[in-house]
Order: C-alpha cells, then structure tokens, then sequence
C-alpha cells in the first residue's frame, strides 16, 4: 500500500500526485490520502510493499501528530521501511523529523503527471518500475552472427542509464572489458556474479559456442533470470530458445534474424526488448522482496529467530530455542515459476555446504504445483527437503513440520 501523508495546505498537490498513482499502477497497489493533522493508524498490517510518501512544504511546522505517523509507521518496519519525503518548496528540503535522515525528493512541474519523475521514482522504489541506472545486464552473444546485434543492444540499454556487460564493449583506453591478459571465464563469471538478468542473444549459431552454455549454465546455478532473444530466419517456423533449458521457462523475445549488412534492429525492436527485460526484471524482483518477507513473517510470528544465509540465493535460517530442544530450520525461496529446476540445484549444492539442520524448505511462489510437478522436482536429488508453497508454511510450522511427507 502507498500512502500519501500531507500537511496542511499541500491536499492540492497530494491529490494530484495521488491521482498520478492510480493512473500509473492501476490494479497493482492501493493508494491513500492521509492528513497530518489528523491521521488514523496504518490502514492494513505491515506488507512487503508498503510506501509512506511525505508531502510538505515547512518540516519545522509539520504537526506532532504527522510526525508520529512517521514514527511508528518506521518503528513497525524494523528499519526497513520505504519512505519517500517530498518537498514542496526549494526553500526546505530538510524532511520532518522522523524521516531527517532520508533524502528529499523536489517537487516541480517535471514530477507531475503518470509518466513524471515523482510516479518514476516511486515505481522504482517498488519496483512497479525498473529504475535503470540500478540494474546490470549481462549481454550473451556469439561474435559470428550476433556481435552487431548485442553492440548495438548494448549502446541503447547504456542511453537508458542500464549497466551492460558486453567483452565488445569498448573502454576508454580502447580496450574490451575483458582486457587482454586476462582469464577469460574468471572475468565471465564475476561478471554473471554481479549481473541482475542475462539477455541471451539467441542467433542460429550460439548453441555451438562453449562460452554461452558456460554462461547459461553459470546463470542457473546463480539463479540469474535469463530472457532468449530469439533471431530466426524467415523460413524457420521453429519458436523458443535454442537451449533446451531455457524452453521451460516459457519467456522469451522473438525477432527476425537481420539481413547481413543492414542495421540490425529498429528502435522498435529495441524498445520491445528493452520493455521485456525490465518488466521481467521488475516481476524478480518484487518476488525476492514478496516471498522473504511473508515466509520470514510466518516464523518471527511463531518464535523463531530469522537469520540470512545468502541474500543473493535466498537462502534463510529460522532457529527457535525451547528447554531441551532445538529446530533449525534452513529454507530457500523461490521466486522462479515455472521452472523450478535451477534453484532446487542451487539449494542442494548450499545445503551440502551449510550448517547441519533438523528441516530443509523450498518454498516457492506462483500458482500452486501439482503433484506431478513436484514429484520431478523431488526426483532431481536424493537430499531429504519438503518442498511447499508459502501459503502452506503456517501449517506445516504448527504441526511441528509433520503435515508435509518430505520429498
């Protein structure tokens, strides 16, 4: 839930930016006015996705009553709550108090609108909208049919502020990013290691390069998401990746394999495939804020201690201590549907290596899985883990983890 908090003599403008919301996110979030002098209690129990939004014009006059909002809305939260203060007057930019130690966005009239700064930068907050300049993209490609096409890929996602990893990419000594010298797969791998996507450049000769199933493969295990571009030519009436592990992901960009000698995509098809990566980017990422926070809710509201393993491959540890006995319990969340694959890979690997445990969770997200499903899923290793969805958790954590046969 967003809610918009003004003080008196800014309702104007919060209406305004309140309109801007549910104009922009139309179905995916509620919006609220709140007045400052008389605010209620947060409408709803905390939520992953909750946004307090300050409109002011002077902190120093803004009433006890708005700034105990602040407060407690912060208090309830633990540290991690959203907060976006918004001034109205270049004059003050230093935000109420509970929320001094935020900065200020400046409100003018290029904020306003559903396409304005203001709706831009709450939806990358929220990720309702995928702020560029925050992401790292991986570009991978075969140089002998699709080093045009990842270059000038490349060059339009860095106009939109996004970071690309391409090895064709020049530097300013003229260099590639992998510089000569260099190991080559080390350099891949940190570079996968710090990317948030991989953008497959899926022309007809990349399954036969060695690198890009290295990279693919190396994508999995981080759980990376990976979008196929798929270029085809004209009579091939085949559709979806090339690599048969990427076919079940059901996720993909087709294109018509460009002509040699002309330029490779329009800005049509460079939009097209911009607009996927982010929306997919956007889904990821609001399931790695979504499904941490509502497991990690059903366990602290039961007695037990959270504790995170491995933000990166969302791997937690819940530890509850009563007299004589002890549960520890270690879980993974998933947030890839419907391929589940790679992140039960990447579980078992963690396991093997982690901490002994009395349980092992895959809790997973998405639409609930059938049985036969989660059969091929349990088959793929020999570790005991119960694989639920989170909706479940609640239960099986009341029964003291006997509701659910382990896998």
């Amino acid at each position: 839930m967003i809610v918009v908090l003004y003080q008196q003599g800014c309702s104007r403008v919060a209406r305004s930016i309140a309109s801007d919301l549910w104009a922009a996110f139309v179905e995916s979030v509620s919006v609220l006015l709140v007045n400052a002098d008389s605010p209620s209690k947060w409408p709803e129990d905390p939520s992953w996705d909750d946004l307090l939004v300050v409109v002011y014009r002077n902190s120093e006059t803004f009433s006890d009553s708005g700034n105990g909002f602040i407060g407690e809305y912060v208090k309830r939260r633990n540290g991690q709550a959203a907060l976006l203060p918004v001034s109205l007057s270049p004059e003050t930019q230093r935000p109420p108090a509970p929320a001094a130690a935020i900065k200020a966005f400046q409100f003018n009239t290029a904020a306003s609108g559903p396409s304005g700064r203001l709706v831009n930068r709450i939806g990358g907050m929220l990720s309702l909208r995928w702020q560029g300049r925050d992401s790292k993209i991986f570009i991978s490609y075969r140089a002998l049919d699709g080093a045009e096409i990842a270059t000038q890929l490349q060059e339009h996602l860095a106009s939109l502020g996004h970071s690309a990893f391409l090895d064709q990419a020049k530097e300013g000594d003229h260099e590639t990013m992998i510089l000569p010298g260099r190991p080559v797969q080390e350099e891949i791998d940190h570079a996968l290691e710090n990317a948030n996507m991989v953008l497959l450049i899926d022309t007809p000769s990349a399954p036969d390069s060695t690198w890009i199933g290295h990279e693919v493969n190396t994508a999995g295990s981080l759980l990376l998401p990976v979008l196929p571009i798929c270029f085809r030519e004209p009579a091939d009436r085949k559709r979806g990746p090339r690599f048969p592990s990427l076919v079940a992901l059901q996720r993909w960009v087709e294109m018509p394999l460009p002509a040699r000698g002309s330029r490779p995509l329009s800005r049509e098809q460079l939009e097209a495939i911009v607009e996927e990566a982010e929306q997919y980017l956007c889904e990821v990422f609001r399931r790695k804020c979504r499904v941490p926070y509502l497991v990690e809710r059903e366990f602290v509201s039961r007695g037990f201690a959270w504790n995170v393993l491995n933000k990166r491959l969302l791997m937690f540890q819940s530890t509850k201590n009563v007299p004589r006995i002890a549960t520890n319990v270690i879980s993974h969340c998933s947030v890839f549907d419907p391929n589940y694959g790679p992140a039960m890979k990447s579980f078992i690997h963690f396991l093997k290596q982690a901490i002994r445990c009395n349980f092992s969770l895959f809790i997973y997200d998405g639409n609930l899985l059938p049985a036969s499903q989660l059969e091929t899923i349990a088959d793929m290793h020999e570790e005991p883990v119960v694989i639920l969805h989170h909706q479940e958790l609640a239960t099986l954590i009341d029964s003291n983890f006997t509701t659910l046969a382990t896998a």
